[in-house]
């Protein structure tokens, strides 16, 4: 077949019902084959007829991609792929390559495609030269088309470049889309980013949210290469082209108008600026005359493009007029149509900057994504503890910088107006049984009440689970083993229906349907006694799903696999709101949840807007407090865009919990009328170095010891962004922790690093090797300056990057490849699923979870002491015990030395100038949306 070659002897000649007939290519997500679909016959015997394979070209053929990811041994990532796949396979084909199918179930997850006959323009341009002319508009106009459908479907493609083209004998292609996100998507906060360094935008770099402006870069430098063979940012060594994406204006080269123009605006550093694919395609289509030669254009020409529309009215630097193409010599607008210039040197030839611009910086905010590591960060009612009406914590104060961390700001139980919430992309799902994100579970709080929820306020009372649905916390047997849960009465639907134990216990039944629900957590799932039950959608009878019963209408036990004391900290999950199985419509009930709590939804339009409005059903429970009248969620803006719309005050809030990034960030600290409105939160992430245990010379621990004497956290703390991006860490847990106790076993010490090199037989220190995830800016940062304090102590270290997406399967997270490699230590970060000892340690340090591919216990620690204390946690009755164990793991792990902690990442939030009840939640990362109101 053209375009492919023989397979090789370790390729299968099978995935599913396909036969692998060639090989298209190879890359760092997988391995792509040329196949064809097997008929009935060759499929129901397995194999193909006669043993060979056919090659027969009247059959259709098949692009098929073999994922080499962690998809295999992670139920969640697996989730999180079909849902991309799934947005992925409704993208309108006709530029695309169209998704047939994918199996994520199987052991090999792998992709079939539309095989489309072309050459990448990658090859193209490489083997015939630049295109020009009418050639090259074409490209771009059907390109950008591709682009179009893509983002209608609510994906983005994360890795458009050269290779991911196809230049067809009709119109060219684009490929891969939806994939990269997918893999993106599955990755757990440890892992990296997905793409292509040459084109990818700043933001993909600094690890900050994305969005289709992520494309509208990757385009413009596509288009660069396509009409000058080079990439615009050099295509050398990857720190080097990183550090020019980051700081230095793009090489355009020779391009005709209005193509060069648009091509600038795409790779403005600040995504906020660049404009939109139907801005492009406007100025493109209406200025058709640029396909001809590169001679300048005679008048300019009006493009018609409106900068992107404010949901609020316009931000801080909104262009609001139209835009002009303008010849190569002619001068640009005083102020481009989408902001500010990015660039502070010299421009193009004929492009003259007329402001001036910040570039970003590499080290970024911490991002909180509770996607893999859900940052649920609670604390269990103590008896006699009760709800309290309104927002708790100390006294309210006025506005002022880290104030909503441990007060209330502007209270107030002023009813009336609309919150205005703004946020890059919509949530993961508004289904409470099937989210894990932050923001979501913050949201869901207006109008699903959970058994137990959390106490509206800020600090320490913003910690502490209160009864919700249920009148009190759960109640165990002596084998904690069942959990009993009795309701509050009067409890209703919008609708005005009763709520009942039956409909918490179909709202938990429903959590076992994963080809339905990819998102939420799969804790009821791994923890109750339900045999083979897949959810109520194939088997409709309730009363075979026995992990949950309902002895009467107001009780619900919970019937568990073994023993776990912390299953409290579950029934605080949304998962376990109720849901009436008359209303349930499977996968489109996150369009309209039938609401138990204040506010209801008017209308959703996924990735686009949500309107919540009050409900008249709901009657005060002494948590929320229904100030608002209406309450608007606007979705779509870049990360940049939405920053602008906070500090302009056209948004009060962002939901998400990400945060400001870089530039905002340092906006709002030069300004004290905006600095007054910021909180700087530990996200309850660790950053961390594992030290493998199993690979000389830290198979003695004297050795680990003089590393943890010799590391200058102070000085990572620096790479990673400082003070307001990081805090040291002297011990494993983060403050988030209940129990948790500060301590420093190993202060820094010259002294004690000699001592300990002696110890271990290598007083003039040792050579290891470091892996770190490739274009990781922030690790490689980290990394450097964790290399630069243990050279002044003697140990050379080798800093190793490893593909990020194949990180913790075959490298770092494969301890057969550390053993073979001497991978002595291994950068990562970690984060509770919730507060206790039994949601943050066992993973990264319990030697029985010690795994063959996508290990997380980088150290492959198994002390019996540190083993032992994790089960007590997991079996211990009371609470005041449990928690006591926090610190006592703590210290048993820091004594082998085997985990060397850094850092415990921040966020810095914004709250508007109108917000009152403004209040931190640990628990969702950002302010508590149950009690805020506007003035």
């Amino acid at each position: 077949m053209p375009g492919s070659r023989p397979l090789r002897p370790d390729d299968p000649e099978r995935l599913g019902d396909y036969r692998l007939i060639g090989l298209l290519g190879e890359g760092g997500q997988g391995v792509v084959y040329l196949g064809e679909r097997l008929d009935d016959g060759e499929a129901s015997d397995g194999e193909s007829k006669g043993g060979e394979p056919s090659g027969d070209a009247s059959r259709e053929r098949f692009a098929i991609k073999l994922l080499r990811t962690h998809l295999s041994g992670d139920e969640r990532a697996r989730r999180y792929f079909a849902r991309e796949l799934s947005a992925a396979q409704r993208i309108d084909p006709s530029f695309t390559a169209r998704i047939v199918e994918a199996d994520v179930e199987g052991r090999t997850p792998y992709i079939v495609s539309e095989y489309v006959e072309g050459r990448p323009l990658s090859d193209a341009v490489r083997e015939q030269g630049p295109l020009a002319g009418a050639e090259l508009h074409a490209l771009a106009v059907g390109t950008l088309r591709a682009l179009a459908a893509i983002h209608q479907a609510n994906v983005v493609h994360r890795d458009f470049k050269p290779s991911n083209v196809l230049l067809s004998a009709d119109r060219p292609r684009v490929i891969d889309f939806g994939i990269a996100r997918a893999l993106d998507s599955t990755m757990s906060m440890t892992s990296g980013v997905v793409g292509t360094p040459a084109y990818m935008a700043p933001e993909q770099l600094n690890g900050h949210r994305l969005t289709p402006a992520v494309d509208v870069f990757a385009w413009g430098a596509t288009m660069v290469f396509a009409a000058t063979g080079r990439s615009p940012f050099g295509q050398d060594s990857i720190p080097a082209m990183m550090n020019r994406i980051l700081t230095a204006d793009p090489d355009i080269g020779a391009i005709a108008s209005p193509l060069r123009e648009l091509v600038w605006y795409c790779l403005y550093k600040d995504s906020a600026h660049r404009p939109t694919v139907p801005q492009l395609l406007a100025g493109l289509e209406e200025n058709t005359s640029a396909a001809g030669a590169f001679a300048p254009t005679p008048t300019p020409q009006p493009a018609a493009l409106p900068a992107p529309a404010s949901p609020w009215g316009a931000g801080p630097g909104q262009w609001e007029g139209g835009w002009q193409s303008l010849p190569p010599d002619a001068p640009p607008p005083t102020q481009p149509p989408w902001g500010a210039p990015p660039h502070d040197t010299t421009p193009p030839p004929g492009v003259r900057k007329n402001r001036r611009w910040l570039p970003a910086v590499a080290a970024s905010a911490g991002v909180v994504l509770v996607a893999a590591a859900s940052v649920a960060i609670v604390q269990l009612t103590h008896k006699g503890d009760h709800p309290s009406p309104g927002p708790t914590g100390k006294a309210g104060v006025a506005a002022a910088a880290d104030a909503a961390l441990t007060k209330v700001v502007n209270p107030s139980t002023a009813k009336g107006g609309t919150l205005r919430l703004t946020q890059p992309s919509d949530f993961d799902s508004l289904d409470p049984g099937d989210m894990y994100l932050a923001g979501s579970w913050n949201i869901s709080r207006l109008y699903a009440r959970s058994l137990l929820t959390y106490r509206a306020g800020a600090g320490a009372a913003g910690l502490r689970p209160v009864p919700d649905l249920a009148n009190g916390p759960g109640q165990p047997s002596d084998d904690l083993k069942t959990w009993t849960y009795k309701l509050r009465s009067g409890v209703k639907f919008e609708d005005g229906t009763p709520v009942t134990a039956k409909d918490v216990r179909y709202a938990v039944a429903r959590t076992f349907a994963t080809d339905v629900f990819f998102l939420g957590p799969q804790y009821f799932r791994e923890m109750l006694d339900a045999g083979s039950y897949a959810g109520p959608y194939k088997d409709k009878n309730l009363d075979d799903f026995d992990g949950v019963t309902t002895p009467d209408d107001q009780t619900v036990v919970f019937h568990l696999k073994k023993p776990f004391a912390d299953f409290d900290y579950l029934a605080a999950l949304p998962q376990t709101a109720p849901v009436p199985g008359a209303k349930d419509t499977g996968a489109q009930y996150k369009n309209h949840p039938m609401s138990t709590g204040p506010y209801k939804f008017e209308s959703y339009s996924p990735g686009k807007s949500l309107s919540l409005v009050r409900d008249p059903a709901w009657s005060s429970d002494g948590i929320r407090t229904q100030l608002p009248d209406r309450i608007e969620v606007q979705f779509g803006l870049a990360a940049d865009a939405v920053d602008q719309q906070l500090l302009g005050g056209q948004a009060d809030l962002n939901p998400s919990g990400v945060g400001l990034a870089d530039a905002a960030r340092a906006k709002a600290f030069a300004d004290p009328s905006l600095k007054k409105n910021t909180d700087s939160l530990i996200s309850g992430y660790l950053r961390y170095i594992a030290l493998s245990t199993k690979v000389a010379p830290f198979d003695n621990v004297h050795c680990r010891r003089a590393v943890q004497y010799a590391v200058d956290r102070t000085a990572v703390q620096t790479a990673d962004g400082g003070p307001l991006g990081a805090e040291v860490a002297t011990n494993m847990a983060p403050p988030v922790l209940v129990g948790r106790q500060r301590f420093d076993q190993y202060p820094a010490s010259a002294d004690k690093v000699r001592e300990e090199l002696a110890a271990c037989g290598k007083p003039s220190g040792f050579t290891t090797t470091l892996a770190i995830r490739q274009g990781r800016p922030k690790d490689l940062a980290v990394a450097s300056a964790v290399q630069q304090s243990l050279r002044r102590a003697g140990i050379e270290v080798k800093i190793q990057q490893y593909d990020a997406a194949r990180f913790f399967t075959d490298y770092a997270g494969k301890p057969s490849y550390v053993h073979g490699h001497d991978i002595g230590m291994i950068l990562s970060v970690w984060g509770p699923d919730f507060p206790t000892a039994t949601g943050f340690f066992p993973l990264v340090v319990d030697g029985r979870q010690i795994l063959p591919s996508g290990n997380n216990n980088l150290a492959e620690l198994n002390d019996s002491t540190v083993n032992g204390l994790l089960d007590q946690a997991d079996q211990a009755r009371d609470q005041t015990t449990r928690e006591g164990l926090t610190a006592r793991i703590d210290q048993a792990v820091m004594a082998t030395a085997a985990i060397v902690p850094l850092v415990y990442d921040k966020v810095v939030l914004y709250r508007g100038t109108r917000l009152t009840n403004a209040a931190v939640s640990p628990v969702y990362v950002g302010y508590d949306l149950a009690t805020t109101g506007v003035g």
